[in-house]
């Protein structure tokens, strides 16, 4: 993003400004989910049947994940991909087809029979629920059976944004979450009063189908047509299906990992801890899905392509770039979370059902989840250097072992005596950490795309910048205040200085020239790059 701007326009500067497209959308999604979140807090908190809302779920979240989500998009896109590099776009439009017909199909089956399967699924001891009153099983079985409705539909527009990422377009995909807190928001100010918890699940249903029609106008722009075939003996989608298996297996394996692990394990720990975690979960997702998921989705279709040239040298600088930026940028978020993760919570949450007990319980699981944030960031450019290459088998092997490592960590860390469910929270940082070091490490000797000096320089750079930010805010905390807007505003500003002020001192050169790439995707938009 720095010399790797200056030397290849094409190639990380586009991922610049296609990175700052998908920021603006995740970001304005991010602050209409608060908002939902804050809806939701007011109404529900941490009570027992926001418990059996979250645990039920965890369930579609799984299969939409699996069938159509990360998976797919992974597996699709290379593919997808080449062929519009190497024909008129027939042979694509049908293998977009193919595979929207195809995944619709499996992931009707497949939701169909967890429906049918769901009070298993709850109450069994390997289940979502296995230690709720009987009561709050029953609910989860019934929020499960109308949540795995939205499932289909998630299947069918996750192909879709892969479609439109293919094409080097991100506004419409990075519009889709924000329609959908928008439907969740419906739900629970309309739904939920006289619905109760069902609500939320009726809104969310809701924001499936929003979160589909507002990329349908992106098709008609780039052409891409329909046909009604499954096309099951095509080669193209042979390869994709390939692909696809062992990252279904991976995700199947993080997820299960950390949402069924967290609801199996939390629903024995008492009332609220399930949901505390969830919400400080979120908390965390929110630099997370702005630093390394937008980050990640603006690299993949740039860093598949020089793949599929064999361009090494522009994708060491558009890989080692993005790598040195979500470091810069994650490290005083994660800093700023521990410090001044409180008042955060008070202030975008606290009131109605949820009370200071709730606040209590949602800062105690965030500050495990500080090393979460900067390991499952930097895990967003990692796996997609592999899938750039059409290896989605080597990041499978590596989370079999980190997987075992998670659940293992989990059940000693939040055991009696122990952690409780902050003890989820850092097993999950703890495994993804050593997940991310196995995986660079493997693509460095493998194909030696990393510029490894310059990435640990930053790095280094990074921390001491963060240190002094971390320095300030402490200080900044004890002189103000006991009042959470005071000290969010005026510690967290002065913080944000400080680290960009250290930051430039000492040479990261992210600070400056990732604005100023990001600036002329403003200034200067390429209509294909947008």
């Amino acid at each position: 993003m720095t010399r790797a701007a200056q030397t290849s326009p094409s190639g990380s500067t586009r991922v610049a400004r296609s990175t700052l497209i998908v920021m603006g959308g995740l970001l304005a999604a991010l602050i209409t989910g608060l908002i939902r979140q804050r809806i939701i807090a007011a109404q529900f908190g941490t009570s027992a049947p926001m418990d059996a809302y979250i645990a039920a779920n965890g369930l579609p979240e799984l299969l939409f994940i699996m069938l159509a989500g990360g998976a797919l998009g992974f597996a699709f896109i290379p593919v997808y991909t080449k062929h519009l590099t190497a024909e008129d776009g027939t042979g694509a439009n049908q293998l977009a087809s193919q595979v929207v017909n195809s995944i619709f199909i499996l992931a009707l089956i497949v939701s169909v029979l967890a429906a049918l399967l769901a009070p298993t699924i709850v109450r069994a001891p390997w289940g979502l629920g296995p230690h709720f009153p009987e009561p709050i099983q029953a609910l989860t079985v019934e929020l499960m059976r109308l949540l795995l409705f939205s499932t289909v539909i998630f299947a069918i527009s996750s192909i879709i944004s892969s479609v439109l990422h293919s094409h080097q377009h991100f506004v419409l995909p990075a519009l889709s979450p924000l329609v959908y807190s928008l439907g969740v928001i419906f739900g629970a100010l309309v739904f939920a009063p006289s619905m109760g918890i069902h609500g939320l699940a009726w809104g969310a249903i809701v924001g499936a189908f929003l979160h589909l029609g507002v990329q349908i106008p992106g098709l008609f722009r780039f052409k891409v047509r329909w046909y009604p075939t499954l096309g099951w003996r095509n080669p193209a989608l042979h390869r994709v299906a390939f692909l696809m298996a062992p990252r279904v297996i991976d995700l199947m394996m993080a997820r299960a990992s950390i949402d069924w692990l967290n609801s199996n394990i939390a629903s024995g720990l008492g009332v609220g801890r399930l949901s505390s975690l969830r919400y400080a979960f979120q908390l965390m997702n929110m630099p997370w899905t702005l630093i390394g998921t937008a980050i990640g989705i603006a690299l993949f279709p740039t860093l598949a392509t020089l793949a599929a040239k064999h361009d090494l040298e522009a994708q060491r600088n558009a890989l080692s770039g993005s790598l040195r930026a979500i470091l810069t940028l994650t490290l005083p978020a994660a800093a700023g979370l521990l410090l001044l993760g409180r008042p955060i919570i008070q202030v975008l949450f606290e009131g109605g059902e949820f009370t200071s007990r709730s606040t209590d319980l949602v800062f105690f699981a965030l500050q495990f989840y500080v090393l979460a944030l900067i390991s499952q960031s930097v895990l967003e450019v990692v796996v997609r250097a592999f899938a750039s290459r059409q290896d989605t088998l080597t990041p499978l092997l590596i989370s079999l072992f980190t997987t075992a490592l998670n659940i293992g960590l989990a059940l000693w860390l939040a055991s009696p005596g122990r952690l409780s469910i902050g003890g989820l929270a850092l097993a999950n940082g703890v495994a993804v950490s050593v997940e991310v070091l196995i995986g660079l490490t493997i693509v460095q000797r493998r194909w030696g795309i990393l510029h490894v000096r310059q990435v640990l320089l930053d790095l280094g750079r990074a921390a001491a910048s963060t240190l002094a930010m971390a320095v300030v805010i402490w200080i900044a905390l004890a002189l103000l205040p006991p009042r959470p807007i005071v000290q969010l505003l005026v510690a967290g500003v002065l913080g944000m200085f400080t680290y960009g002020l250290v930051a430039y001192a000492l040479g990261i050169e992210e600070i400056i020239s990732l604005p100023r790439a990001l600036l002329k995707g403003i200034v200067r938009p390429q209509a294909a790059d947008a």
